[in-house]
């Protein structure tokens, strides 16, 4: 695991996104991307390249700035998790996708096997309780 510096926590979180060649999956309960254009244009360019990107959000929060991606929006009850991860990298982290200035925390994941530990919280806790927007 890497601690990323705060000022560069989303660009981590572009990376992750502009490097995925078949899916990218991002967690993040509390949504405002109102501002965050060049975060709106990585998820939108990756689904062109033909990037299956899904995106969960908490539900009933509403999900400003999210109506202009073309991802596939989730909601999930009681969300609080917060990861962002594609098949060959992975960010986890005290950050929302909200567009301020809050200092936050975030790790890429670089070993296999944290990755794969944190791709099974998502798929037996978060996943299951999905409802599509």
């Amino acid at each position: 695991m890497k601690l990323v510096k705060p000022t560069d926590s989303i660009d981590s979180i572009i990376s992750v996104i502009e490097n995925a060649k078949e899916f990218v999956v991002l967690v993040s309960p509390y949504t405002d991307l109102n501002g965050w254009e060049n975060l709106e244009d990585a998820i939108n360019n990756a689904v062109k390249r033909g990037v299956e990107v899904s995106y969960y959000v908490r539900e009933e929060e509403g999900v400003p700035g999210t109506e202009k991606l073309d991802a596939v929006i989730y909601e999930v009850p009681n969300l609080h998790s917060k990861m962002f991860y594609s098949e060959n990298k992975a960010v986890i982290g005290s950050a929302h996708l909200k567009y301020n200035e809050d200092i936050n925390w975030t790790y890429i994941l670089d070993l296999e096997n944290e990755v794969a530990e944190m791709k099974n919280f998502f798929e037996k806790n978060i996943k299951p309780f999905a409802v599509k927007k």
